[in-house]
């Protein structure tokens, strides 16, 4: 799974719904559990479903201030892009792209809403029931369009918030990121409001891919990111492609959510990645092997939302279509463990693969002698197992994807007595 830690710095933490490495340090973007303004934001906030005009928008507002103001942030279904919210309910202040123009007149530093052309465009609102309802007015335009929200969902942002260790690594690594912990499924439930930012979007198909007849795949994307991503189309067990089409969907979703979040940079800063997708559209993922008990899939890229360098990576991952869920290494291979921060694996083992990378390295020595310690399994066709290079620091960035790649008939003294089956072609 994923290990994007820096060298030397900080740990790998486990995903606590498999209990394994996470699926990688996500960077921080703008997070209703940091204001516009750089305070903290009371928890919780309430969610509201409805329409502006005749656009279906999503609102996620927290309660009053001691001045009466409230802190918030909305985005149109079609677009899923945040845009910040301040003020008095009615007269709640929608924050404006940021142009150098008015970057130069505030200062650099200068807080969202600080000037009258931060406040040009508002919201004004009442309460209605258990909803709000009211006026969208475009002072620039001299546009006004109808409001009306209905109260869907109530929750602390503050429990899903990357805490500790992840929120330091994510402030660390250059990026965007959609300020949810590695722990927490997106979901209507726990996510309410970025559950909606990425759920029940159309999805653009691309070729299916089939290995057997029973057994394809086949790479999707939401046209608002333009993020190819696989999805399990046949598979002889339904549950587990039921399954692990639902793990692929989170992982897909989280990836959308950095580069919407990377979009709406625009509002926060001028900087030259403000507003793109931060790279996200052109991130390589690849089936690299599926079979109907593994399925091998690597992201890839060099996604930059902003800062000094882009976040380069090569994060392996393995699904257990046998099982179901994530690959647990220590089911395969003989002494491997889970240790604090990472798979550990047997002395025996480890000796094997150093005389491999010493048989097969060929002029990639620098590179594979970092293994085992930044070390991600993988499976690659045809019948092959390779251990390679993942979570490295930027200055060893050039190593990614580098390593080992060993048959399986090679492996098979290292396999654990009825594991054998994951490693038939």
């Amino acid at each position: 799974m994923r290990d994007r830690t820096r060298a030397g710095t900080l740990p790998v933490q486990c995903d606590s719904r498999t209990g394994l490495p996470s699926r990688g340090w996500r960077p921080v973007a703008l997070a209703f559990s940091v204001s516009v303004a750089g305070a903290a934001v009371a928890a919780p906030v309430d969610v509201y479903r409805g329409t502006l005009g005749g656009s279906e928008v999503v609102m996620e507002l927290g309660r009053p201030q001691a001045d009466g103001s409230r802190q918030g942030r909305y985005f149109y279904r079609r677009h899923g892009v945040d845009i910040p919210l301040q003020g008095p309910l009615n007269a709640l202040a929608e924050a404006q792209p940021l142009t150098p123009e008015l970057t130069e007149k505030l200062g650099k530093d200068a807080p969202l809403f600080t000037d009258a052309s931060q406040r040009a465009v508002v919201w004004s609102l009442q309460p209605q029931g258990d909803g709000l309802s009211g006026e969208w007015v475009d002072h620039i335009h001299g546009k006004k369009l109808p409001l009306s929200l209905r109260r869907i969902a109530h929750y602390d942002p503050e429990r899903i918030a990357p805490q500790g260790v992840e929120a330091v690594t994510q402030a660390i690594v250059q990026g965007a990121g959609s300020s949810i912990s590695q722990g927490v499924a997106i979901s209507e439930q726990t996510t309410p409001y970025d559950y909606l930012r990425v759920a029940g979007q159309p999805l653009e198909r691309g070729r299916e891919v089939v290995i057997a007849q029973d057994l394809a795949w086949q790479p999707v994307r939401d046209a608002r990111t333009r993020l190819w991503y696989p999805r399990l189309t046949r598979h002889p067990d339904a549950r587990i492609l039921a399954r692990t089409n639902a793990l692929l969907e989170q992982r897909h979703w989280a990836m959308s959510l950095e580069a919407l979040g990377c979009r709406a940079s625009l509002y926060l800063n001028l900087g030259p990645a403000a507003g793109s997708l931060g790279n996200y559209e052109n991130e390589q993922i690849q089936v690299t092997y599926l079979s109907k008990a593994l399925m091998s899939v690597v992201e890839s890229g060099s996604t930059d939302c902003g800062g000094a360098h882009p976040n380069n990576h090569y994060d392996p991952f393995v699904l257990d279509l046998l099982r179901g869920g994530y690959m647990d290494f220590t089911r395969l291979l003989k002494g491997a463990k889970y240790g604090e921060y990472k798979l550990e694996y047997g002395d025996r083992f480890l000796r094997f693969l150093d005389k491999a990378a010493r048989r097969h390295a060929g002029d990639d020595n620098d590179c594979t002698g970092l293994l085992p310690q930044y070390m991600a399994p993988m499976f690659d066709k045809p019948d092959r197992m390779s251990f390679v290079i993942s979570g490295i620091g930027h200055a060893m960035g050039v190593c990614l994807g580098s390593g080992v790649s060993v048959p399986f008939k090679d492996l098979r003294p290292y396999v654990r007595p009825g594991a054998e089956r994951y490693l038939q072609p």
